[in-house]
């Protein structure tokens, strides 16, 4: 029998904490990386932080898979339940010194986020829902904006890192002709959470990997919002949109076409 989500979110929560806690016993480190790249960075911590995850998960659970991004390649074990860790969300931001970063732990069964926790401690900020209990930030509960018109919406977005250029930034233009204004913070997951928190109104990118947004995607749905995956392209990489609900069709409607010419 497969826990229940309320006590999958506990062991999610603890496990965000303790690899947030790892990355902030080592801010003196922001500089070492593994490797630097024009879009990207890879950092020791990244890794470090998704062990300390890890090893909570296996002293909870030793027989789940755990899905890591570090890991992504590695082949997971036949289990109904999944975990899925993202170590840090918004890597270059904490490279260059930047707070908007977060650790995010989801847990799945049968691929359907149950539980899942954001944790971004260097903001002092900590998101959680289950399927069966609400979304809150430190303790308090979550609501979605009631925003209507996309002319008064903020919108957050990011350019996919692995196609810099014109091809990625047709879907930032026409969220500026819709929007009121097009915002990149640099973590999907903590943009999904400012939709669930009625501070943004929605969030879109073209190409994002389901460590990203299962956490923070669950926080959005139990907040009243709408996470949708609107292509799927493989090796856990895919376009998704997240809204408040009221604004997911238009949205949905002007930046779906955009797929149509060609590969995001």
């Amino acid at each position: 029998m497969n826990p229940k989500p309320v006590q999958l979110l506990a062991v999610a929560l603890l496990a965000a904490r303790r690899a947030g806690e790892h990355v902030m016993a080592n801010l003196g480190r922001r500089d070492d990386a593994l490797r630097v790249e024009r879009a990207d960075v890879k950092h020791k911590l990244d890794v470090e932080a998704q062990e300390a995850a890890t090893a909570v998960l296996r002293a909870a659970w030793p027989g789940h898979a755990v899905l890591g991004e570090e890991t992504a390649d590695a082949p997971l074990p036949d289990a109904e339940v999944r975990w899925v860790v993202d170590p840090i969300d918004g890597t270059v931001n904490f490279f260059h010194g930047l707070p908007w970063w977060c650790c995010c732990v989801a847990a799945q069964i049968n691929g359907r986020t149950v539980a899942g926790a954001v944790c971004a401690p260097e903001l002092g900020l900590t998101f959680e829902a289950s399927s069966d209990s609400p979304a809150l930030c430190n303790g308090r509960p979550l609501r979605v904006s009631q925003t209507d018109d996309t002319r008064l919406a903020t919108i957050h977005s990011g350019a996919y890192k692995g196609e810099p250029g014109s091809q990625s930034f047709r879907f930032m233009q026409r969220m500026a002709e819709i929007a009121q204004r097009p915002r990149v913070m640099g973590s999907a997951a903590l943009d999904i959470c400012m939709v669930a928190s009625g501070k943004a109104d929605a969030y879109f990118e073209p190409g994002i990997y389901l460590w990203d947004i299962a956490a923070a995607g669950l926080v959005l749905e139990r907040a009243g919002g709408t996470l949708e995956v609107l292509r799927e392209f493989g090796g856990w990489r895919m376009a998704a949109l997240a809204t408040n609900g009221k604004l997911h069709a238009a949205c949905k409607d002007a930046l779906a076409p955009l797929f149509d010419r060609g590969p995001a």
